[in-house]
């Protein structure tokens, strides 16, 4: 089976939603915790830490990998994720705007609504 980009964008977008939301219920660290408390606000306003392993067997190969990593950007160029890059350049953690999150919502909701691509 091969993904679209619709269908990779799709994917991307209700997988961070998940994530974002796990971030968001789970309790917040004691604050004698130091070591568990700058994760957990890094977590909370940048995003979760993006990982081609949250999308399975979907991301097994390079190619596949890298198709992933791609529809991040351009999910990025179309204002639905905002990235956060390394001090080497990687990227290391996204979340959703507002955009995207209005975005998702819709697709949960059986809504059409344009996605990058």
């Amino acid at each position: 089976m091969t993904l679209t980009r619709d269908d990779l964008a799709v994917l991307v977008l209700t997988e961070l939603a998940r994530r974002e939301a796990e971030i968001a219920a789970r309790p917040r660290p004691p604050a004698w915790r130091v070591w568990d408390v700058r994760p957990d606000a890094d977590d909370r306003e940048y995003g979760p830490r993006y990982s081609p392993a949250w999308f399975g067997d979907a991301a097994t190969t390079e190619a596949r990998r890298v198709r992933f990593l791609r529809t991040v950007y351009r999910l990025a160029d179309a204002g639905l994720v905002a990235v956060l890059k390394s001090e080497g350049g990687r990227l290391e953690r996204i979340r959703l705007t507002a955009t995207g999150t209005q975005t998702v919502a819709d697709l949960t909701t059986g809504g059409d609504h344009p996605v990058a691509g």
